[in-house]
């Protein structure tokens, strides 16, 4: 155990951490009382050094750091020290957050309690500056995140609903050198896909979308409504009305609430 003696104490004053002796009762904290205070502890807090000795130890310590030293009183008793982080009150009502090492001491011959205080105020809040701005950063990866995958599902419908469709459907009257065409502008479209990070899917044939009705897609991307598009097309309006219902079926829209042209148009 290391011993102090009292023309020593004087040189804790120089120190630019907090420190106090209190006399040492493992049975009861209520009966120990404030030996010693440098001038650093009392700036910690606001307090002044009369402020401080004149209180029972217990009125200058929060819940918390009552309950800590209970705990590991046991700790002490054996091994004459340990280390917390807890927290101080302030004279404004506030909490001063700090690292505490406490050891066992003598000085006149009896046990003390010595304490060094760190003060770690400025440390959490940089600390809580950093959590907030991680945070931050982890909320912007997640919309970009979301937006990425928006934008993935959208290019990828498009593929499947009219690109692929349509490039399908041109094979069937194609010559050989208009296939070939077609199979060089397949595999470009693919090879942006990937370059860009966006998986090709591989089901454009799982709609189906006949060469009539990708092109009442297209009329109804463009606003067209039944009755324009069966004009143009020279046909009834129960007959778009159906191809419609057969294209929403074929999208995989169930509902009345989900709109063809919206959803085309994503």
């Amino acid at each position: 155990m290391m011993k102090l003696s009292r023309d020593q104490l004087p040189l804790f004053n120089l120190m630019n951490i907090g420190i106090s002796l209190l006399t040492w009762d493992p049975e009861d904290l209520d009966r120990m009382e404030w030996a010693f205070v440098n001038d650093y502890r009392c700036s910690m807090t606001g307090f002044s050094r009369e402020d401080i000795v004149s209180k029972p130890i217990v009125v200058r310590s929060t819940r918390e750091a009552r309950s800590i030293y209970e705990n590991h009183k046991g700790h002490l008793e054996k091994h004459g020290s340990f280390n917390c982080e807890t927290k101080l009150l302030h004279k404004k009502l506030r909490a001063v957050p700090v690292i505490l090492h406490m050891k066992l001491v003598e000085l006149d011959g009896e046990t003390h309690l010595l304490s060094e205080i760190h003060d770690i105020s400025e440390f959490k809040k940089t600390e809580e500056k950093l959590m907030l701005s991680r945070e931050s950063s982890r909320e912007m990866l997640s919309v970009i995140e979301h937006e990425k995958k928006k934008m993935t599902e959208n290019i990828q419908g498009n593929l499947g609903r009219v690109l692929f469709p349509l490039m399908d459907q041109m094979r069937v009257t194609a010559t050989e050198d208009q296939k070939e065409i077609l199979n060089i502008m397949t595999r470009r479209v693919g090879d942006v896909c990937r370059e860009s990070g966006i998986p090709v899917k591989a089901d454009r044939l799982s709609f189906s979308l006949t060469k009539r009705q990708i092109l009442i897609c297209e009329m109804i991307r463009d606003g067209l409504t039944s009755k324009e598009i069966a004009r143009a097309l020279g046909c009834s309006v129960s007959t778009i009305n159906n191809h419609r219902h057969t294209i929403r079926r074929k999208l995989k829209l169930s509902g009345g609430g989900a709109n063809l042209q919206a959803f085309l148009n994503r």
